[in-house]
């Protein structure tokens, strides 16, 4: 598995948010089975430069270098099959992109992006909540703004136009 910190700004990321937290027992189980993912993964049938996160108990992260070369189509649906098996063995929900999370008192909160806009109209949220951008595509983007206020981010421009 290559370092993180070797991986360039311009690598791919994909991120996949659960619909719940991990107990500490799946996140283990989860983080060996990444592991075993990562160091396997191919592309134009050769290993990727490639490394993964599982952060805050929901979250889980994908970081390809492609070295100058597209990712096959291949490598990408084989990440989506992993992600659909890891669904189906510990019960949850990762490839829902219409959750939202956020977060509150040192918590990572989450809840559909139509409760959003609720939840900022009774105070529970309000513009200087920090928010995940799990539309970041490139590492550099993640290490900069995968957290932003709520006033910063894509999610303002949604609850706007649909109040």
């Amino acid at each position: 598995m290559t370092d993180y910190n070797t991986l360039a700004p311009g690598s791919r990321v994909w991120i996949f948010q659960a619909d719940r937290e991990l107990s500490n027992a799946e996140n283990d189980a989860i983080s060996d089975e990444l592991l075993q993912f990562v160091e396997n993964w191919l592309s134009h049938g050769s290993l990727l430069k490639a490394q993964y996160k599982l952060l805050h108990n929901r979250f889980i992260v994908f970081f390809a270098d492609e070295q100058g070369d597209n990712m096959c189509g291949r490598a990408i649906d084989a990440s989506v099959r992993f992600v659909k098996e890891l669904e189906k063995k510990y019960t949850l929900s990762l490839l829902n992109r219409s959750r939202v999370a956020y977060i509150k008192d040192g918590r990572v909160e989450a809840c559909t992006l139509d409760e959003l806009g609720q939840r900022i109209e009774e105070g529970e949220i309000s513009p200087d909540t920090e928010v995940f951008n799990n539309l970041v595509s490139t590492k550099e983007e993640f290490d900069k703004s995968w957290t932003v206020p709520l006033s910063k981010s894509w999610h303002r421009s949604y609850i706007m136009q649909n109040q």
